[in-house]
């Protein structure tokens, strides 16, 4: 099964738009340190495919995959698709930094990210700081 959050729907439909191509392919890539995360990709349907049909736009993922992730879940931060499933989660933080902040990466985080709907655990404490400091 595939939900695809309000926010996701409307993101992808106005992604869509002017594709000759619009069925969405859900797969697994692998990142540094032997990370997992899932990717998604304008392509054509194959015989193993599972399809899904929400709001107008086609998703297809392996049957196989899906067995073993499923359900899959897909969000919109503002930014980009946030794809989660079976012990597979989307990395921390907003991406503005490439998730290189706070506790995933080298580069400090900043808190500058006032977008970010989903802070990295830095991101959170220096809002929060700020959140007091304003306060009083």
């Amino acid at each position: 099964m595939i939900t695809v959050t309000p926010k996701a729907t409307r993101a992808m439909v106005e992604h869509l738009q002017g594709e000759k191509k619009s069925t969405v392919r859900i797969f697994l890539k692998m990142g540094g340190c032997g990370m997992r995360s899932f990717g998604i990709v304008l392509e054509d349907t194959l015989p193993s495919d599972q399809i899904f049909e929400v709001a107008g736009v086609t998703y297809i993922i392996d049957r196989l995959l899906l067995k073993k992730f499923g359900p899959i879940r897909i969000d919109s931060d503002g930014f980009s698709f946030r794809l989660s499933g079976k012990g597979i989660h989307p990395p921390l933080g907003c991406g503005t930094c490439g998730y290189g902040c706070g506790t995933r990466g080298g580069t400090p985080c900043s808190g500058v990210c006032t977008t970010c709907e989903n802070p990295c655990p830095t991101g959170q404490r220096i809002r929060a700081r700020r959140m007091m400091q304003n306060k009083y």
